[in-house]
């Protein structure tokens, strides 16, 4: 069950493999080979956690893989099982299990791992996505809300705009795209108002954008999230209101600005220039949960289907998913119906 990928510029392959109800023996993080198969990455310990283990040298709860300009890959690891489908002992990340891990996308070396201290990470705290811009990474947690800048040169982090309503979602979805039909509600049914976790970062860094996967989208300039001479009440008042958007798994930003929103009630992918017009870019039927999407360098839209409203997660008797789990891939144009479309953002 996979619902997050990424690719190098080699075309390397990567999936993040979540530990949903029914899916917890699972690796964490996979890599396509060249032969097409798909193996558990790196080949060590890092996939092997169970339960009782204390997650800080493996893989617990990977909710995000990403690759950069540099080629490695950034994983994020919640640390704990989903608070909403485990007891709170699998749930609560242990000591140092919460974390970012970096690695090297040939060998599957280590070569860093972020933890954060209990002012960064307070307790209910969930690391969720992340994007990169020259040395800064941004990081939203899902589990109070905020957004986590951390300098990887200085090794400074910041917490900004925490638990505040910039940070918090609707509580049901906003029918925001052409000819959608009402939000069947049913992935939000019985879950507590969704925080921030949705993010990109424009092509030149001065903007990060966020959200929840009800929305709406929001954005704020990155100089000012950076400045911790800025309070968070002055922060605030330079949140902009971006647009309200369909239930999304998952999104990306190309260089041109433009969004591709995963919308999962409708199975399709909506695209949201910065216009503000909207698009219904493709739809398959099998795009069953579409979540954490991806550009390649060479213009491929990739997109996870993992099925998650099929798990017991979303009220089903037992689990309904079927194998094989898929991801789409779709070639960009340079032009769709007059909205010209860009390539892969990377953090350079």
């Amino acid at each position: 069950m996979a619902n997050q990928v990424a690719l190098t510029s080699t075309h390397e392959l990567f999936l993040g493999l979540p530990r949903f109800p029914g899916h917890e023996t699972t690796p964490s993080l996979a890599h396509r080979t060249t032969d097409g198969t798909v193996a558990a990455f790196p080949g060590t310990s890092w996939n092997d956690w169970k339960r009782g283990d204390s997650g800080r040298d493996a893989f617990v709860y990977v909710n995000s893989v990403h690759a950069f300009a540099d080629d490695t890959v950034w994983c994020v690891d919640q640390g704990g099982l989903r608070p909403d489908s485990a007891p709170k002992n699998l749930s609560t990340p242990k000591p140092g299990a919460q974390k970012i891990v970096r690695l090297d996308a040939r060998t599957g070396a280590i070569l860093d791992v972020l933890r954060f201290d209990d002012d960064i990470l307070p307790a209910g705290a969930r690391l969720n996505d992340l994007r990169m811009h020259g040395s800064t990474l941004y990081v939203t947690d899902s589990g109070l809300g905020a957004i986590i800048v951390h300098d990887t040169t200085t090794g400074k982090t910041l917490r900004r705009l925490s638990g505040r309503k910039e940070m918090l979602g609707t509580s049901t979805p906003t029918t925001a795209s052409p000819t959608a039909s009402a939000s069947s509600g049913k992935t939000v049914n019985g879950h507590k108002t969704p925080k921030s976790d949705l993010i990109e970062i424009s092509p030149d860094g001065t903007w990060l954008y966020w959200g929840s996967p009800t929305g709406p989208l929001r954005r704020a300039s990155t100089r000012l999230l950076r400045d911790p001479g800025i309070a968070d009440e002055q922060l605030a008042a330079h949140v902009e209101h971006v647009a309200d958007i369909p239930l999304s798994g998952g999104c990306a930003m190309d260089t041109r600005g433009n969004l591709y929103l995963s919308d999962i009630d409708n199975h399709r992918i909506v695209l949201l220039p910065p216009s503000g017009e909207r698009k219904i870019l493709a739809s398959n039927p099998g795009l069953i949960s579409p979540d954490g999407s991806f550009i390649s360098r060479d213009r491929h839209l990739y997109v996870p289907a993992p099925q998650t409203e099929r798990t017991e997660l979303f009220g089903n008797p037992k689990d309904l998913t079927s194998k094989p789990f898929h991801i789409y891939a779709l070639a960009l144009p340079t032009a769709f119906d007059g909205i010209a479309l860009g390539a892969a953002v990377t953090g350079a």
